[in-house]
């Protein structure tokens, strides 16, 4: 998958170990492009009413915010490593992409009542009383695994029906429900392809997100 081919600049560094880099088309332009232009929209389609003289914050600044972009990009190199990722160059490895950075604007900046409760009570359940500190952290520098953990318990312990509440605040950032449970299917997977190496989701999350872009916001 061509999003962890990103050579060594000034934001952006490899993931990948160095004999499956030099394997990797060097596209930095496109990538970087790729990826920022992706990551700022976590921006839900605007409504009809709402006045073109007023644009979305996150259109004005023209960029995403470095944690969230090194959060989305530690996701991915996790889910790499775990080698549960479909193939390179694939329409569903677009699609990963994709779900990474929709999903983190989703449970990040969504206003839907549905959306916000669902992921309250997935982190309340795993994490107790550190839920609100487990959310504040996720809302000002993205994912965390503690967040992508609970919301895949959570999903296989929802019944699709309550699930499909959750469908009108994933539209509005152009995702759905199936996304998100592909999304969270693959999360699951990772945990335990990792976990059957001996290795643990949560700290092979860390170590990667100590080198992506934002990590000292963390």
């Amino acid at each position: 998958m061509y999003l962890w081919c990103l050579r060594p600049g000034k934001k952006f560094i490899s993931i990948l170990p160095q004999s499956i880099r030099k394997s990797c088309p060097v596209i930095v332009l496109g990538i970087c492009a790729f990826l920022s232009g992706f990551l700022l929209v976590g921006i839900p389609r605007p409504s009809l009413a709402a006045s073109p003289s007023s644009p979305n914050p996150a259109q004005r600044t023209g960029k995403a915010s470095s944690p969230h972009v090194g959060s989305a990009m530690a996701v991915l190199a996790t889910l790499e490593q775990a080698q549960v990722l479909p193939p390179e160059g694939t329409r569903e490895a677009d699609h990963v992409t994709k779900s990474v950075i929709q999903f983190q604007s989703v449970f990040a900046k969504s206003t839907d009542p549905s959306v916000q409760d669902f992921l309250r009570r997935a982190v309340t359940s795993k994490q107790g009383d550190y839920a609100t500190e487990v959310l504040a952290q996720f809302r000002s520098s993205g994912w965390t695994p503690e967040v992508l953990e609970a919301l895949a318990d959570a999903d296989l312990r929802t019944p699709v029906a309550e699930l499909r509440s959750l469908a009108t605040g994933l539209e509005q950032f152009n995702v759905s429900v199936e996304d998100f449970q592909r999304f969270m299917r693959l999360v699951r997977d990772g945990e335990q392809a990792l976990a059957a190496r001996g290795q643990n989701f949560q700290e092979v999350y860390a170590s990667h997100r100590k080198t992506m872009p934002g990590a000292t916001a963390r």
